[in-house]
């Protein structure tokens, strides 16, 4: 069972975002733009700040959602709001889950969370925390 106290915080100070990494999740990969995390039963979860530049955050989503398309991820589930996004699909039996975020300065704050679709009850309460801790911050 996937517990709720062991919560760590992360953020990337310069991209104006903090969120909140769940337990038993290891980093394995770290960047000025943000990381990497392997959790249990195979999860992957990345985290990270995008510059937007000239497009606009709608564009950016739309283009991540395709490539996801093209790249063989069923999508099940999408919201695209002007400020937030999320987007869902599954793949050989894993789920990917995509929460963004718009924050200061044509920047963008992300998560990707793949998973076993067995995992999907116990993963929810956790992709639900998730969602709520992705948030902007120092801007």
């Amino acid at each position: 069972m996937l517990q709720a106290e062991a919560w760590q915080p992360f953020g990337v100070r310069q991209l104006g975002f903090s969120f909140d990494i769940p337990p038993n999740f290891v980093l394995t990969q770290n960047s000025e733009q943000g990381a990497a995390f392997q959790g249990p039963t195979d999860a992957f979860l990345v985290v990270w700040g995008a510059r937007l530049g000239k497009a606009s955050f709608r564009a950016e989503i739309e283009h991540r959602m395709i490539e996801d398309e093209k790249a063989g991820w069923r999508l099940t589930y999408r919201r695209l709001a002007p400020k937030w996004a999320s987007y869902s699909g599954v793949k050989n039996g894993e789920i990917r889950y995509v929460r963004a975020i718009m924050v200061c300065n044509q920047r963008a704050a992300l998560f990707t969370m793949n998973y076993r679709k067995s995992e999907k009850k116990p993963y929810d309460p956790v992709v639900m925390r998730m969602v709520r801790s992705l948030r902007a911050e120092g801007c």
